[in-house]
């Protein structure tokens, strides 16, 4: 027991000293300790409402810039819708004028068909009367001709008469082909 009573001597001779040193310890250094745990408070306070602020920024330009985003997005979505409406507009006028444009064709073919028809016919009919022409001149040509030939078959006329009747005919001739 002894021993058990020094030990407790000991242990309480130790935390005597131990108390001492804590305090010599808190003489020394408790000022400064207290002086540094106050400014690690006053940094972390102050860290803390940076964070708070920047988040706070941070939250408020994220907003903007989600109403920025917003707003562009309806307006190129404004602009689309009316550059679909525009693109549908020339669409449309671009088939109207195809439509318009077959059916003009398609009326001046049927003109020009007529037109070739009637021009043909009317071809045809002057190509009928030159025909006609040509047949009753003919016919006279051959009918003066048999009548002078009956008269110079008849008359027994000299050659000065043959050469007239034959200037006149020649002369009959060229006023029929002018």
């Amino acid at each position: 027991m002894a021993s058990n009573s020094n030990s407790k001597t000991d242990i309480s001779a130790s935390n005597d000293a131990f108390s001492e040193l804590e305090q010599l310890r808190l003489l020394m250094f408790g000022q400064a300790k207290q002086e540094l745990e106050l400014k690690i408070d006053e940094l972390h306070q102050r860290v803390t409402e940076e964070l708070n602020m920047l988040q706070e920024q941070f939250n408020e330009r994220h907003t903007q810039l989600l109403e920025l985003i917003k707003d562009n997005q309806t307006s190129l979505i404004s602009k689309l819708n009316d550059l679909d409406d525009q693109q549908q507009s020339d669409k449309n006028t671009i088939e109207q004028s195809i439509d318009s444009l077959s059916s003009q064709l398609e009326m001046a073919e049927n003109a020009g068909k007529d037109d070739a028809e009637s021009l043909h016919k009317r071809i045809d009919a002057e190509v009928s009367q030159i025909q006609d022409d040509l047949s009753k001149a003919i016919e006279q040509l051959n009918e003066k001709l048999t009548t002078m030939n009956t008269n110079l078959a008849s008359s027994k006329t000299d050659r000065k008469i043959l050469a007239k009747l034959l200037a006149n005919v020649a002369t009959n001739l060229d006023a029929d082909d002018a």
